[in-house]
């Protein structure tokens, strides 16, 4: 488990003016790689430096400032291993680390990647790619997916329309192994069912996505949930499609 206390290292003075204030943008924090077992800092974005200025229907944000889309994953220096924060010190069997070694070696000698607070989209794909490999391997389908389609959210950034459409079927495919397989709260039980609809919807499936956000209006139909507001509102436009 990572000691959330244990939250060390320099402040990395880049800042902003505010008012006359100054506001810090980026720290670092430790974490300990379970697959190599080297120590290392990561940088993050202090979260009241994050100013969001829009959102796609699937909710991908723009950003006004710092991307911080960019530093949501954690990236082992020395390996490559990546994973969201909250779980990257995660268990993971003998078996699962000999399967990521091999992932990770491999990628190593393909990707070169800029892991500093100067780091660009084409270094967001990256880190996501990996991260969305490394949830594959351990089956979590919930994070692959998760992964999967902030992978998209980037190359929609980079206009790149066809490696888009890839992640977000990548994306489509583990919520919808998340949602038959893996004991999901009423809360991720939303998020999962209106991107189910969503994907469907921004992949052209209209029928599937009527269903799917069918599902979510009528399995929560009193829930206060943006994913529920979201899905009626979306399920109006996919019905009205031609």
């Amino acid at each position: 488990m990572q000691n959330k206390v244990g939250i060390i290292g320099d402040i990395i003075h880049t800042v902003l003016s505010c008012g006359g204030a100054v506001l810090q943008t980026f720290w670092e924090q430790e974490f300990k790689c379970p697959i190599c077992g080297k120590a290392f800092h990561s940088v993050r974005v202090f979260s009241n430096a994050i100013r969001i200025k829009d959102r796609d229907s699937d909710l991908k944000p723009t950003y006004d400032g710092v991307n911080a889309l960019l530093f949501q994953p954690v990236t082992c220096p020395e390996c490559l291993y990546t994973a969201f924060e909250n779980d990257f010190e995660m268990s993971l069997s003998q078996k699962q680390r000999e399967m990521i070694t091999k992932l990770c070696e491999k990628l190593k000698t393909m990707l070169s990647i800029n892991l500093s607070k100067d780091r660009g989209l084409k270094d967001g794909a990256s880190l996501f790619t990996i991260a969305a490999a490394v949830y594959v391997v351990v089956e979590k389908h919930l994070r692959a997916a998760e992964a999967y389609l902030k992978l998209a959210w980037i190359f929609r950034e980079l206009n790149d329309p066809g490696e888009e459409s890839k992640a977000l079927t990548g994306a489509l495919k583990h919520f919808t192994e998340s949602y038959t397989k893996e004991e999901l709260s009423d809360e991720q039980q939303i998020m999962v069912l209106f991107y189910l609809g969503e994907l469907n919807a921004r992949l052209s499936n209209k029928k599937e996505a009527v269903k799917w956000f069918s599902t979510l209006i009528e399995k929560f139909p009193n829930s206060s949930s943006i994913y529920v507001k979201l899905a009626r509102k979306e399920w109006q436009e996919v019905t009205m499609r031609k």
